[in-house]
């Protein structure tokens, strides 16, 4: 799922940009959670409480603050935010190449354009977001590679991610069952109702503990016990 925001002070282009979008994302079959703003400051506001964004649609002149300068403040809040700068302005195309923008769209071009710049971004997206979990919270934003995840435990309302390359453990407001959705069923499996493991960091299964590369020992529930050994030799059968 793709999330994207989409950014312009006038009304009736913002609804224009976001009937354009939605359009293009039902012809290519993209699904995608859209966010609209008529407001620069409210963009940000929501980025800074911990919103995150595939892709963002701006325009460049605006009231409150110019799309430069917010993209200037995303790229430092979301450095892996792609942007296109949807504007009537031509002036501008070459300082938002500076800003390592991905594509400028003037207005005008709109519905020829709109649709082959989704269709690259959703494809760059794909490649960015593949063997990673993105760990997004209240100013922290990181990408963790799923190899390096060793386990997730249930602490309270939140999950907490233990990961092979860090002393310290990450920890977001969702509930394992919204983790488990977002990472890829063929590397992670309940060992129990408060943990995910990931399958390649298991050394050994006993009758009551999942023992993984760095000695950790969790329990293991028996109602879970076969359907963890299966899942394994499954995964380590197609490793082969």
């Amino acid at each position: 799922m793709l999330r994207i925001g989409i950014c312009d002070d006038e009304e009736i282009m913002l609804d224009e940009i976001h009937k354009s979008l939605e359009k293009t994302l039902a012809e290519q079959k993209i699904f995608s959670l859209t966010s609209v703003f008529s407001s620069a400051q409210n963009l940000l506001y929501e980025i800074k409480d911990g919103k995150y964004f595939d892709l963002l649609l701006l325009d460049i002149e605006m009231p409150d603050m110019s799309g430069m300068a917010l993209a200037k403040q995303i790229h430092t809040l979301l450095p892996d935010t792609l942007i296109i700068f949807i504007t009537a302005h031509y002036k501008y195309a070459i300082d938002s190449y500076e800003l390592n923008i991905f594509r400028y769209i003037p207005k005008n071009q709109l519905n020829d354009r709109l649709a082959h710049a989704i269709r690259d971004a959703a494809a760059i997206i794909q490649i960015q977001n593949t063997d990673t979990y993105i760990i997004n919270s209240q100013n922290h934003f990181e990408r963790i590679p799923l190899k390096d995840i060793l386990y997730i435990e249930r602490d309270n309302k939140n999950a907490v991610f233990h990961i092979s390359t860090k002393t310290d453990t990450l920890r977001i407001r969702k509930t394992l069952a919204e983790v488990y959705s977002e990472l890829n069923p063929d590397e992670f499996q309940y060992i129990e109702r408060g943990y995910i493991v990931n399958l390649q960091h298991i050394a050994g299964i006993t009758n009551t503990d999942c023992i993984l590369t760095d000695q950790t020992r969790l329990p293991i529930a028996q109602s879970r016990l076969l359907d963890v050994k299966k899942k394994l030799n499954e995964f380590w059968r197609d490793k082969v």
